[in-house]
């Protein structure tokens, strides 16, 4: 898809827009349609940001982790750095 950055964007868009405060690598790709390694470096980069952790699980080939949570902080940047949405009349 994009760069890494962008699929970061797109998973906490998907989580915070879906009132999803926790998922597991299959529920992210069936929210965004990101590959399995896609997700991996996403969330990686979601991490660093400190806008999600993840719980980690038993060996999963498919995903670096068991589930991600969504922070406090990960709804505060969603909604100071996305767009407004206006009243509509």
């Amino acid at each position: 898809m994009g760069s890494t950055q962008e699929n970061a964007m797109v998973i906490l868009k998907a989580m915070v827009e879906g009132s999803r405060k926790r998922g597991s690598g299959d529920a992210i790709k069936r929210m965004t349609n990101l590959e399995c390694s896609e997700i991996n470096e996403a969330v990686t980069y979601l991490e660093k940001m400190h806008v999600v952790r993840t719980l980690p699980g038993l060996k999963k080939p498919r995903y670096n982790f068991l589930n991600v949570i969504l922070e406090p902080e990960g709804c505060r940047y969603y909604h100071e750095n996305f767009g407004k949405i206006k009243a509509v009349e």
